[in-house]
């Protein structure tokens, strides 16, 4: 009789054991009819999963440059680095992408003449900052050429977070008599 009992709690401990490392199946997936807004799934974005969750939709996506596209009507103020106020001016700024680039890439017309654009990488925090082009780490003024040969410009566009038509400009010129800050205003078009 012992000797059938042991057989039996082995028999229950073994059949037990082999029960306990079947393989988990995962329960079929179900979706929630509630989850039906569309959001933005492209990590490079500005709007990547606003609306999360729901259904991904990336037709709804917008992109850095896309807050800066269009035409602007500028007003300039031009300043030495000691605060002093040299001129004002009021011209017209045109904003495009970069054709063949990524989706954070825009040029600048209209600060100077002669087609000369200013080549900018937006952000999806609503910057977009100057890209420099000359000079490295070791040179004194990195940057771009500005409407001289002897002008370098470095400085940002920020777009208004609440006011979609608004654009604040700070740039810094280095010429080669003195250093000026380009500061301004642009309402779209």
């Amino acid at each position: 009789m012992r000797r059938l009992l042991l057989i039996a709690v082995v028999f229950f401990a073994v059949a037990g054991l082999f029960y306990s490392c079947k393989k988990y199946k995962d329960a079929a997936p179900v979706t929630d009819p509630r989850l039906t807004n569309p959001y933005c799934n492209d990590p490079e974005a500005v709007n990547y999963n606003w609306g999360f969750p729901g259904k991904p939709d990336n037709t709804v996506c917008f992109y850095p440059s896309d807050l800066y596209v269009g035409t602007y009507k500028f007003r300039d103020s031009i300043y030495t680095l000691s605060g002093l106020f040299i001129s004002a001016d009021s011209f017209e700024l045109n904003i495009s992408r970069i054709p063949g680039t990524q989706k954070n890439r825009i040029n600048v017309a209209g600060f100077c003449g002669g087609g000369i654009l200013l080549a900018l990488t937006a952000s999806a925090s609503y910057t977009a900052t100057i890209d420099t082009v000359i000079g490295d780490s070791l040179s004194m003024h990195q940057g771009q050429q500005f409407c001289h040969v002897y002008d370098t410009v470095t400085g940002n566009i920020d777009r208004d977070r609440v006011d979609s038509t608004l654009l604040r400009v700070s740039f810094q010129v280095v010429s080669d008599t003195a250093t000026y800050t380009h500061t301004g205003r642009a309402i779209k078009k």
